[in-house]
């Protein structure tokens, strides 16, 4: 007797969360808000979307040989804002788009540039962390920003492990892995960082958030981040860059990675006091207050879509992975760079 093929009923990708998590608040902006380009010096521009699109700085630098372009953004409509961008400033073809870790915010866009020509480049860890979870960040997402994400993704093809440089005729990019699977992590557990030797512009990815709240709930935690926030400190000290350009908030100087610490420990602080020691998990009510408190201290941080998304992973999966580093502190060592 063969057996049935007809399908007895309908298979179909469900999201993790399938009701609101949380709710609108009108600090978020809407889909309409503009972004900004900034200057930075040299032939180096940086493009921040509005915070609807959770302030993702795009930096691309125009060369006599090419444009190239770190982040790609959330949204294919910013990633055509930096597009168009561009295109107003050099008529340049854009030769890479490199993905400094595997977040939706820096990858998202990346369909948009490919389609555009440009080679995609990243880090081979962060291509298999893009490659694993995009998917899923696309349903997780569809609750917040729906028919504005795109229909799929891309994951680069050309990777490295370690550093690369990317040659524009005279003129080199050179990317370094900051953070992979065996090191500590700060906001994720990839980070490829950027340096553009001739302008003297260190881009750091999301390791710092300036005058921005911070996405702080990807299975990282504090400590480790403070040891990478150490690293930072090193790095900077070697290079002297003359401006530091982070995954999101204003371009700066070495100021931004003690405010990070700052802002760092005063939330760790803070939940805590409302975990009773991260023993007791958030509810309804104390995540309210938790986030009034944050929102108190730091009156003046914009970003607001980052900091209630991590407060909900925070209630859902409970505050220890946040609060307590690895063990092992041998694991803590700086990857190498050729710098």
């Amino acid at each position: 007797m063969g057996a049935d093929t007809n399908p007895a009923g309908q298979f179909f990708a469900a999201p993790p969360m399938a009701a609101p998590v949380m709710p609108w608040r009108p600090e978020y902006g809407t889909i309409n808000d503009l972004g900004e380009t900034v200057h930075v010096g040299g032939d180096v521009y940086v493009y921040s979307s509005p915070d609807y699109t959770v302030d993702v700085n795009t930096v691309y630098a125009i060369t006599p040989d090419g444009v190239v372009v770190l982040d790609s953004q959330l949204l294919p409509r910013q990633a055509e804002a930096v597009l168009a961008d561009i295109r107003a400033r050099t008529d340049k073809p854009i030769r890479y788009v490199s993905n400094s870790h595997h977040h939706p915010d820096h990858t998202f866009g990346n369909l948009v540039f490919q389609e555009a020509g440009a080679e995609l480049v990243s880090s081979y860890f962060t291509a298999r962390m893009i490659d694993g979870s995009a998917f899923w960040y696309l349903m997780f997402l569809s609750g917040m920003w729906g028919e504005h994400l795109p229909r799929g993704y891309a994951v680069p093809r050309h990777t490295f492990v370690r550093s690369r440089e990317l040659w524009l005729g005279k003129a080199a990019v050179q990317l370094f892995e900051f953070a992979d699977s065996t090191t500590v992590s700060g906001e994720s557990v990839d980070m490829t960082m950027a340096w553009f030797p001739q302008s003297k512009v260190l881009h750091v990815g999301d390791t710092v958030w300036p005058g921005s709240h911070t996405f702080f709930a990807d299975g990282t935690s504090v400590p480790d981040w403070f040891m990478q926030l150490g690293h930072i400190r090193e790095l900077v000290n070697e290079l002297r860059p003359r401006v530091i350009v982070p995954g999101h908030g204003a371009p700066g100087d070495a100021g931004m990675i003690d405010a990070q610490e700052h802002y760092l420990r005063a939330v760790a602080r803070m939940v805590e006091d409302h975990c009773r020691g991260g023993e007791v998990a958030l509810t309804d009510e104390t995540k309210a207050k938790l986030r009034q408190d944050i929102c108190s201290e730091f009156p003046d941080h914009r970003n607001h879509i980052p900091l209630d998304i991590s407060l909900q992973l925070l209630q859902m999966l409970g505050p220890v992975a946040f609060l307590v580093g690895r063990p092992d502190g041998a694991t803590a060592r700086r990857l190498p760079s050729f710098l």
